[in-house]
């Protein structure tokens, strides 16, 4: 399979490469995994030195707004086009023709050239910009007017409205990601959110820097390993997914945080943060009037039900930039798993804490602790090199379904983990945070005795102070129905299908999770072609 990234030499570009190598598959109109053959990186730049060199990888200086330059990229069925080329915010506002230029007819151009062709998946990169202007104090979601207050917000809504034709006339498969403002980015950029980057990244290098916007203006923002993450994640949904769904457009998630929290976390995971350079504010009042049109609560409600994630905090966008892009010693030698950025947290009550770790082979976290007990749960074969402070590493093999049990004792595990292939690590961590009780000294609570059966379909399968956990199997086009006793459950989907009644009528997918508080009466249908596999977790603090 081939792989087309426009705007592909810049940040964006350049990471969903790496990240697409890394992968080494993707999931084709059949839905079936198919090995990247070539990713072909499509920009109006010059060719950057690093990107020649690279494997698998073939870089074009070209034009989107070229027609014939963008028939010739799309020149096979089957392709998948990621679609980052376009003229940013700021850009935007003072050079109107280029923006609808380069937004509108280099898209409709890419539109066309992927309509010559058969099972093209098209995916767009959007902006919440498209809102502009609110009715209300939001959120933000789907179903939101939009009133554009940008050229580059405009564009990008039609462009949008033309995707959602094309996939209803099975020109091609559109999806459509609306982006929060990406941060912080590396270079200095245009967009009318920069302060947004600039906060971070002039400190971190002991620059001062002014901040032209109100230190409490709140915005939706993201870092760049969750974008990439949740782009390819919507890329590889299957077309059950969007059975009858004419608006393709999803928000993606995001965190909402002000400049003043972002330097804040900053200071939180630096070692010295006397070295860091200082923040002033000067807000520009024209820029922030437009500004204020950009959204601060964007709901990604669609888009978290179909396995997408936000962010687990600004912390660990902080950190994710300044490993990456900056210096990592300059760092706190051990953070905490909320500031740890390959750990995206999917949900948190006072029962449990779930954390979803996806890293490419060769990919590692951050030092970082866990405080509290955990199960985890692995969803793919794999061998890691876990690095336990203070102990010599240890190389581990994993198969996919395991299930292990951390207890702590009295010490918190501090380490870091490597991914050493043959595929990337996938693993959900689930806190038992209703089981410790803060003071590790403690001895955990009693179990609860089980006076009631085990609901028949179900098989016990690890039994650990904090909870039980269960398998439970149902064929295609089967259905299981139980009374289940369990006051707090956990489901978690190990592999899935398209389902009916009790969990909803949708399509669960791989590491899906999904709390329900009980005893409950509960039927699943399973309407598929694939067989479904779930394990129950029964909290029992």
């Amino acid at each position: 399979m081939k792989i087309i990234i426009t705007g592909g030499f810049g940040f964006l570009g350049r990471q969903l490469c790496k990240r697409i190598l890394g992968l080494g598959a993707m999931v084709g109109s059949d839905e079936q995994n198919h090995q990247v053959s070539e990713v072909v990186l499509l920009d109006v730049a010059d060719i950057p030195e690093d990107i020649k060199s690279m494997t698998r990888v073939t870089a074009i200086k070209g034009d989107v707004t070229d027609l014939d330059t963008c028939k010739k990229l799309v020149d096979e069925d089957g392709m998948i086009v990621f679609h980052f080329a376009s003229i940013m915010s700021g850009q935007g506002e003072n050079d109107f023709d280029l923006c609808w230029k380069v937004n509108m007819e280099g898209t409709r151009n890419l539109l066309e050239a992927c309509r010559l062709r058969k099972s093209s998946k098209f995916i767009f990169t959007s902006s919440g910009a498209c809102f502009g202007d609110r009715l209300d104090d939001g959120p933000e979601n789907e179903f939101t007017k939009l009133l554009p207050h940008t050229t580059h917000g405009m564009t990008k809504a039609c462009c949008e409205l033309i995707i959602n034709d094309y996939s209803r006339r099975g020109f091609l498969d559109g999806r459509v990601a609306r982006l929060p403002t990406v941060i912080p980015r590396p270079e200095v950029n245009s967009g009318l959110p920069a302060a947004f980057s600039a906060v971070a990244r002039e400190p971190i290098k002991g620059e001062d820097v002014t901040i032209p916007i109100s230190p409490d203006m709140p915005l939706s923002v993201c870092g760049f390993r969750a974008l990439i993450r949740n782009l390819l994640h919507l890329a590889n949904l299957p077309q059950s997914v969007f059975s009858g769904m004419l608006d393709r457009c999803m928000n993606l998630p995001s965190i909402n945080v002000t400049v003043q929290e972002l330097y804040a976390a900053l200071q939180s995971v630096v070692q010295d943060p006397s070295k860091l350079g200082q923040v002033t504010y000067k807000p520009d009042k024209a820029l922030c009037a437009k500004l204020g049109t950009f959204p601060y609560k964007m709901d990604a409600s669609r888009a978290r039900a179909h396995g997408m994630l936000a962010d687990t905090s600004a912390a660990s966008i902080i950190t994710d930039f300044v490993a990456e892009y900056v210096d990592e010693t300059l760092l706190k030698p051990v953070l905490e798993i909320s500031q740890e950025p390959r750990h995206n947290l999917v949900l948190a009550n006072k029962h449990i804490k779930v954390f979803r770790a996806e890293f490419a082979v060769g990919d590692r976290t951050l030092m970082h602790a866990h405080r509290v007990d955990s199960l985890y749960f692995f969803m793919c074969d794999m061998k890691l090199k876990n690095e336990i402070q203070f102990k010599e590493p240890l190389e581990e093999s994993l198969s996919y379904g395991e299930v292990r049990y951390g207890a702590l004792g009295t010490e918190p595990l501090v380490h870091r983990i490597t991914c050493l292939g043959p595929k990337p690590m996938f693993c959900l961590d689930i806190e038992l945070t209703g089981l410790n009780t803060g003071d590790m000294s403690d001895p955990p609570p009693a179990k609860k005795a089980r006076t009631e059966k085990v609901p028949s379909g179900l098989v016990l399968m690890k039994t650990t102070p904090g909870a039980l956990v269960y398998k439970l199997y149902v064929a295609s086009g089967g259905t299981w129905e139980a009374w289940l006793p369990f006051p707090r459950v956990l489901w978690i989907v190990e592999k899935g299908s398209v389902v009916e009644g009790d969990l909803g009528n949708r399509t669960l997918l791989t590491a899906g999770v999904l709390y329900r508080e009980g005893p409950a009466q509960v039927k699943i249908k399973v309407v598929g072609k694939t067989d479904l596999s779930l394990w129950l977790l029964e909290l029992l603090h």
